[in-house]
């Protein structure tokens, strides 16, 4: 019984919750959740009232359409209803709602045939022509009453006053505003100090419903017509696809990527062309519609009271999804830091399935204020890392509790303490915390450290297990006699990762550095402390005052080095290191080919396509150049990909060089030695 009363309340929650959405959508142009969020909780709530059906309701969101006609406007009340479409999200989904439409239609000779065409990202809009002149335009409203915007209508260019032929009908579209448009708008606002749209559809939907048709026609809206939704005097087109091409005939704008399915493939093709960018577009898409071609076969399967059962919209995997928190854990990393982590029921997340996400920290877990039980959205970072980005507190169960962070540490039971002025908290145990010193194993022999092949989380797991090595000092200990010891290991296996061990020790100073795990001392660090003092012995022995004269070693760096090397546990294990044989110098770098960037600095950001972000910075490096992580005054140039963020804008707007990868290549191409 309590799980039925905890459904009916979760029903009444989001009907109330999606009500709110839409009003905030389509009467206040100012949606708080994306289309795929809403979407979610739409599904979500269809299935409950399906599974409770003495709960279901006629004004649910399940069962209604759009919003309401603002106050502002006179209202439009249409003849024929105004329907939405449901959702597809996958080809699979797809070849079942075709195979339906098939059954519906008892199996036709012909093969179903599909017109596609991209979803606009705007606002619908109803237009009245009559003899071939516009007489009338509305936005869709809630389906049945819609909102008079014929003066702001009549200010888009692209939608003719009057049509090639005097033709009386009625049409369907959708206004846009074009991206580049966009961003225009949004630099004036900046510059004027007012505050800039949020995306394209909110600033097309709040143009398009001015009380001053002359602010419409400031903002530059377009449009594209697709579907005739009356017509009078003229014979209908049989087909979807022809009558696209004869709205375009009668003067109207057409979207121009549409194409007809005849097979799965095509329909695959279609998906994947716009899914993952291959085309370039000057206006949002939040989709794809595929609409049964043939308008006789439309008839004949007619609609439900909210969406025609010939037509779906093929949404994208989406960027953001709503999920529920079965646990938050912590774990520590190899410098001690806790971070929390929400165990998630698994969602698909931009194509992949998601089960854990982030909280990062203390302060972050307290201001989202995510709690076991809770409903969140998640997203991924940067496309890598899934992250909790915001609790629905409307959803939220009413036994949860706030998150307590430990004391101790879930791994040792140590002491955990925060250090003042950061947001982490870490275990004080240091590498005698069983889970520091796996993450410390496990990042010394990593690819970018001293490289040891075969020694990897698991190999790492059964040496700990076994009492192999107890510090990073006992990798070195470790021989093929030792080895065979460890489950699974025979004897080629044992000697194979004995080499690997022995080959280790002449790597460069630089790679040591890194795989000791100093904390703010990455890759690039490493390797600028290695070139600067040359030996290890110099480098424990520097100070503070002496770091801050090396190029890029800031305050916090030079702290950590010297607090590192000030660890009595730290000192012990390099002269261990130095005792097993393992370099401690840093090779003299030999001059090979021109260095014609020498002196000159450069920032990659974003996902570049013809090679791996590290590649084109060792091609850089390779011709004197020096890599930053940052952008500043200094920066000679910015080399951006596919996703470029923060960086890209910086250099912009300090007049800095930019380049995107076929520039990068094309202007390396030119450069002394042909790279």
């Amino acid at each position: 019984m309590a799980g039925r009363n905890q459904a009916q309340e979760r029903i009444e929650a989001l009907r109330a919750l999606l009500q709110k959405y839409r009003h905030q959508y389509h009467v206040e142009d100012a949606p708080s959740v994306t289309d795929a969020e809403y979407d979610q909780l739409m599904h979500e709530l269809e299935v409950l009232e399906q599974e409770y059906p003495e709960w279901a309701s006629e004004s649910s969101p399940t069962r209604t359409v759009g919003g309401e006609a603002a106050p502002e406007f006179s209202t439009v009340r249409f003849e024929k209803p105004v329907l939405s479409l449901g959702n597809l999200h996958s080809l699979d989904e797809y070849q079942d709602y075709a195979a339906r439409v098939s059954q519906w239609l008892q199996g036709p000779a012909d093969p179903l045939e599909w017109t596609m065409e991209l979803k606009i990202d705007g606002l619908s809009v109803i237009l009245d022509y009559a003899d071939g002149r516009l007489v009338r335009a509305a936005t869709r409203g809630d389906g049945a009453v819609g909102e008079d915007v014929t003066p702001n209508v009549r200010e888009i260019p692209v939608i003719p006053e009057r049509l090639t032929v005097p033709l009386t009908a009625q049409f369907r579209g959708e206004v846009y505003m074009p991206r580049s448009r966009f961003d225009e708008i949004n630099r004036a606002r900046e510059e004027q100090g007012l505050i800039p749209f949020a995306n394209p559809r909110n600033a097309a939907a709040g143009s398009l419903r001015q009380l001053d048709p002359m602010v419409t026609r400031d903002r530059g809206l377009k449009a594209f017509i697709y579907e005739i939704r009356s017509l009078a005097g003229a014979d209908r087109p049989d087909r979807q696809s022809r009558a696209l091409e004869q709205i375009a005939a009668w003067g109207l704008p057409v979207e121009p990527h549409w194409r007809v399915a005849h097979t799965v493939e095509d329909v695959q093709q279609f998906i994947e062309r716009f899914e993952t960018h291959q085309v370039p577009l000057d206006f949002d898409i939040d989709g794809l519609v595929f609409k049964l071609d043939r308008v006789d076969w439309q008839d004949q399967l007619g609609a439900t009271a909210k969406t025609p059962r010939w037509a779906m919209a093929y949404k994208f995997p989406p960027e953001e999804a709503l999920t529920r928190v079965r646990d938050i854990v912590i774990s520590v990393g190899r410098t001690g830091t806790l971070t929390p982590t929400a165990e998630l029921e698994p969602v698909l997340l931009a194509g992949t399935r998601v089960s854990r996400a982030s909280l990062h920290n203390e302060d972050i877990l307290k201001e989202l204020d995510v709690r076991i039980g809770d409903s969140v959205f998640v997203r991924k970072a940067g496309e890598i890392i899934p992250e909790v980005v915001r609790v629905e507190t409307v959803l939220r169960p009413s036994n949860t509790r706030p998150f307590e962070f430990p004391s101790q540490c879930p791994a040792c039971g140590g002491p955990v303490m925060r250090v003042p002025g950061e947001s982490a908290h870490r275990c004080t145990a240091g590498l005698s915390c069983p889970a520091q010193l796996r993450e410390s194993l496990i990042h010394f022999a990593s690819r970018d450290a001293m490289d040891i092949e075969g020694m990897g989380e698991k190999t790492v797991d059964l040496l700990l297990a076994s009492d192999l090595v107890a510090s990073i000092a006992d990798i070195y200990r470790l021989d093929a006699g030792r080895l065979l010891q460890l489950p699974r290991f025979a004897t080629l296996s044992a000697e194979k990762l004995a080499s690997a061990i022995e080959q280790s020790k002449n790597q460069p100073l630089a790679r040591l550095i890194y795989g000791l795990g100093i904390r703010f001392v990455g890759e690039r660090g490493a390797l600028t402390l290695a070139e600067h003092y040359r030996t290890m012995k110099a480098l424990e022995s520097t100070g503070i005052d002496a770091l801050l004269e090396v190029p890029d070693v800031g305050p916090r760096t030079a702290e950590s080095v010297v607090q590192f090397f000030a660890a009595e546990v730290n000192r012990s294990i390099i002269a261990q290191l130095r005792e097993l044989g393992v370099n401690m110098e840093q090779p003299a770098q030999e001059a090979v080919g021109p260095r014609p960037l020498g002196g000159q600095t450069f920032v990659l950001t974003g996902t570049l396509e013809s090679m791996p972000r590290k590649s084109a910075e060792e091609r850089l490096t390779a011709l004197g150049a020096r890599v930053a992580s940052a952008v500043s005054q200094q920066t000679t140039a910015v080399i951006y990909g596919e996703k470029a963020g923060s960086k890209l804008q910086k250099a912009e707007q300090l007049g800095i060089l930019r380049m995107n990868e076929q520039e990068f290549l094309a202007w390396l191409s030119n450069l002394p030695g042909n790279f």
